[in-house]
């Protein structure tokens, strides 16, 4: 006999089967030309990450659904999606038919225009119109380099159709693959439109249908560059048809002319190599595959031999869960009701070299031994959160290493005695222009060369690689350094920064560029970084730093300072707190805190009424404030790059009115502040 706990648990195992059974769907997924079952097709609880495959046979069950009118999906590459309702669950021999997609290629086909996409995707259309994406086909440094027609400067330097190896032979060059897609597509090999007069399908630039209209890539060629029509195809439908890939598999909704959805999982990255992965053709005999080929945009095969490349590690992540991240909406247009899980729809900002990205690519640490007899500087840059190398791109692309040492009272830099120094392509002239070359530190990059040896060169004049110490995903760049201790000791101080350059410096004086090839201002050319700074890290072993605070105030003023006083930084405040709200508050700056004019100072003002103030610095330059109405007031300032002022020491003194004593002003603390380098 059995006791009462065992036919309580048979009784609830039983139970949940019966559940489990209610909350099922059960069917068969085919062509509906053939009938033939489909195997691996996608069958998708529509709006949901429930998801299964199906079998060989076609079937499949998705489980733990249950309701009515449930929107079951099933897709297919190579297929429409289509979707069937079913009223109740449990429900069996549900049969999803699906539609073969037909592969056009009608040179009649008008690619339709973004604003007519943004019709019914108004958010994916706004963060296009911001993405580079959208600036590709009127790209200025793509004109300079092309044929000097991007810039007042673009015929200085290399331009390619007046000094490449390959002018004559293949004048067109290959780039409007990557950068005026829609006239390539449709007259392949063509070269740039002339910059001025380009037309609206060039300045789509990598528009909409561009992307949407890839109905395969061929992965097995992935250094052929932009859409090459032996790579990648492009289905431009006849009338009245329509297709619009994408990676959801689960959208049904049609409008004729406009869209119809089919499953492309290639959507997930391999699209992206179609411009992110190319070589060169050094024998001009149309193959980009060939051994002697140079490679110029590397990003798609670093992806693939890393980590993030293999779906069953940890790191796995594609090209778009980086770069289109969700976008926070929870539906794809704001004419569908239909509300889908927050990380299905994606940003089409796609950002890649955008200070959020530069910024959050890498970590970097500074280690500093300090010795009586040198000071041993160890930087570790690794690289631990992106899917490729850093830089990546475009062959000009490269990142700088600048380490710097000084002695902290004076702002007198220590001399280095070991280590490696930057590139020449880091810059050769004054370092405070930001030319680089010869101080501590390390360029990171790929240096190709042409036939005769010469480099860099332009990458379809490459011919092989001269180094590329460009650092790997998840991997650790270490440089050591060496410096001599400041003569009569001090406090040192050792700073890194790592810095990212869209060109090298050469190209980019040789051009005369300030922009980028978008039209934003160039970072390359601006101080205090003279590029984008990615990482800084500070190490010093001064206990008070470079600003000192002196004196005491009365009237409860207190002067405090943040930031760093160094050269050409903007991010220096000097800070009052304690004030009266809403009142005038003076800043007095000197170059002395012990005499002003015949007045020694600190001069005691308790003579004059004002017990317990003191006028501590010498107010050779003053600043009118107005109290916040916490009684705040902040003065910033931007140290010139001026290498004499590295050392200098300024002092400050906040002043206030004040009714407590009967000169009626209140007197801070004050402040002495050394530029640093």
């Amino acid at each position: 006999m059995r006791s009462p706990s065992s036919v309580a648990f048979f009784l609830a195992v039983l139970l949940v089967g019966a559940t489990s059974l209610r909350a099922q769907v059960a069917g068969q997924v085919v062509d509906s030309v053939t009938g033939s079952p489909i195997a691996g097709a996608l069958v998708t609880l529509q709006a949901t990450h429930t998801r299964t495959e199906a079998a060989s046979d076609g079937s499949f069950l998705l489980t733990t659904v249950s309701g009515t009118g449930l929107v079951v999906v099933g897709a297919k590459k190579g297929y429409y999606n289509a979707g069937v309702t079913v009223g109740s669950t449990p429900a069996s021999g549900v049969v999803i038919a699906l539609d073969p997609v037909t592969i056009w290629n009608d040179p009649n086909y008008g690619f339709l225009g973004p604003f007519v996409c943004g019709g019914c995707h108004p958010g994916q259309e706004a963060d296009w119109l911001n993405s580079p994406m959208a600036k590709a086909g009127n790209n200025s440094w793509v004109y300079d380099i092309y044929d000097g027609t991007g810039s007042s400067g673009g015929q200085g330097g290399f331009v390619y159709t007046r000094d490449s190896v390959h002018a004559t032979a293949n004048p067109a060059s290959e780039c409007a693959a990557c950068h005026q897609p829609e006239p390539w597509i449709a007259q392949p090999h063509s070269p740039l439109e002339p910059i001025g007069s380009i037309s609206a399908a060039a300045l789509h630039g990598i528009s909409c249908e561009t992307c949407h209209k890839m109905a395969d890539i061929d992965e097995t060629k992935p250094n052929f560059p932009g859409i090459w029509p032996a790579v990648v195809t492009i289905n431009r439908p006849a009338v009245p048809h329509q297709v619009q890939y994408g990676r959801l598999g689960d959208a049904t909704y049609t409008l004729p002319g406009l869209m119809r959805p089919s499953y492309q999982p290639q959507f997930e990255g391999a699209t992206c190599a179609g411009c992110h992965q190319d070589k060169n053709d050094p024998d001009g005999n149309g193959n980009f595959e060939e051994a002697n080929g140079i490679i110029s945009e590397p990003t798609w095969l670093e992806w693939l031999a890393s980590p993030y490349s293999d779906e069953t590690s940890p790191n796995y992540a594609s090209c778009v869960d980086c770069h289109m991240p969700p976008s926070g909406a929870s539906t794809v247009s704001p004419l569908s009701g239909l509300q889908r899980p927050l990380d299905t729809i994606r940003s089409h900002r796609i950002e890649g070299t955008s200070p959020a990205f530069l910024e959050n690519a890498v970590d970097m640490s500074l280690s500093v031994q300090p010795g009586t007899t040198d000071i041993q500087v160890t930087v570790d840059v690794a690289n631990t959160m992106t899917g490729h190398h850093v830089p990546t791109g475009v062959t000009v692309r490269n990142m700088i290493l600048l380490v710097e040492a000084w002695r902290v009272q004076d702002g007198q830099r220590l001399t280095k005695t070991g280590g490696q120094v930057i590139h020449a392509l880091g810059g050769v002239g004054a370092p405070e222009q930001g030319y680089y070359a010869g101080l501590p530190g390390k360029l990171y990059a790929k240096h190709n060369h042409n036939a005769a040896g010469n480099g860099p060169t332009f990458f379809t004049d490459a011919t092989g690689i001269l180094w590329d110490n460009r650092i790997p995903a998840l991997t650790t760049d270490t440089t050591s350094y060496t410096f001599s201790p400041p003569p009569g000791g001090g406090d040192i101080a050792v700073r890194a920064r790592l810095i990212y350059r869209r060109s090298f410096r050469f190209l980019t004086d040789a051009k005369g560029w300030t922009t980028t090839g978008h039209g934003d201002p160039l970072e390359d050319i601006a101080a205090p970084y003279f590029g984008h700074l990615m990482e800084e890290e500070v190490w010093t072993n001064s206990t008070t730093g470079p600003v000192e605070i002196f004196g005491t105030g009365c009237g409860g003023l207190v002067a405090t300072s943040s930031g760093s006083p160094s050269l050409g930084l903007h991010s220096f405040e000097v800070q009052l707190a304690g004030a009266l709200a809403a009142t005038p508050a003076v800043l007095l700056f000197g170059n002395s805190r012990t005499q002003w004019g015949s007045l020694s100072l600190p001069h005691d003002l308790g003579f004059l009424g004002a017990p317990n103030c003191q006028l501590l610095v010498s107010p050779d330059m003053s600043w009118i404030h107005t109290t916040d109405f916490q009684g705040n007031a902040t003065q910033a300032f931007a140290v010139p790059i001026i290498p004499a002022f590295a050392g200098v020491t300024f002092h400050a003194q906040w002043i206030t009115p004040h009714g407590g004593n009967s000169i009626g002003w209140a007197f801070s603390n004050g402040l002495s502040i050394t530029a640093q380098p």
